[in-house]
């Protein structure tokens, strides 16, 4: 039991004790004083208890208030925290999707370098604006790709491997233009092998960047 009820407590005893002495009083002027000084008590004491509920509401009304704004707080805190969350799957979406547009542009591209025919059309200039051609797209497919980046930093493995494919896609479709400017046989032959190494290296690569998508998009 806290100070306050104890004081409270005595005023109510001392207020009831002031109503005896004064229906005990005898004499006029004794019997209004008591009276008085009895029901001046009470008003104190009724007035003492008012503030002391009031205070009480108060407090309880505070204290509601802090909770209210504690819970307030808490779900902003959530929104946020939704908001952000769904921002940062905005962006991995968004990653995984250029992404896989690329790896799909260059595992076409590899696959194709890699089982090229390289004597299949009718005369050596329309054999070499092919070459040339390839070597373009695949020059431009880079430009691309370093233009679309950075990407999230989650697919670091899948963006490393891609750029390593067009690297070897790049080199790939040098050896295919140097093909058609070979000297002899055997250095056709060298650069033809090389020409598919490099073309079936980056295709490996590129196969192993959609998987590491693939696994990265699940998680």
């Amino acid at each position: 039991m806290n100070v306050e009820i104890l004081l409270l407590g005595l005023m109510c005893g001392l207020t009831i004790v002031g109503y005896m002495i004064a229906i005990n009083a005898h004499g006029p002027i004794r019997l209004s004083v008591s009276y008085l000084l009895a029901t001046v008590m009470l008003a104190g004491t009724v007035i003492a208890i008012v503030q002391y509920v009031n205070e009480g509401l108060d407090q309880a009304k505070l204290a509601t208030l802090h909770q209210m704004e504690l819970e307030k707080e808490k779900a902003e805190e959530q929104v946020k925290t939704s908001e952000e969350a769904l921002r940062q799957n905005k962006v991995i979406l968004s990653s995984a999707a250029r992404l896989n547009g690329f790896i799909s542009a260059s595992t076409g591209l590899a696959s194709s370098l890699s089982n090229v025919n390289l004597l299949d059309l009718p005369d050596r200039e329309s054999l070499e604006n092919r070459a040339a051609i390839t070597k373009s797209k695949i020059a431009e497919l880079k430009a691309s790709f370093d233009k679309s980046k950075p990407f999230d930093p989650q697919f670091a493995d899948c963006v490393q491997n891609i750029d390593m494919g067009i690297a070897s896609l790049i080199e790939a479709s040098q050896y295919y233009v140097l093909y058609y400017r070979s000297d002899d046989a055997p250095q056709e032959q060298l650069r033809e092998r090389i020409l598919r190494q490099k073309a079936q290296n980056a295709y490996n690569l590129f196969q192993k960047s959609s998987a590491e998508l693939a696994s990265k998009s699940q998680e």
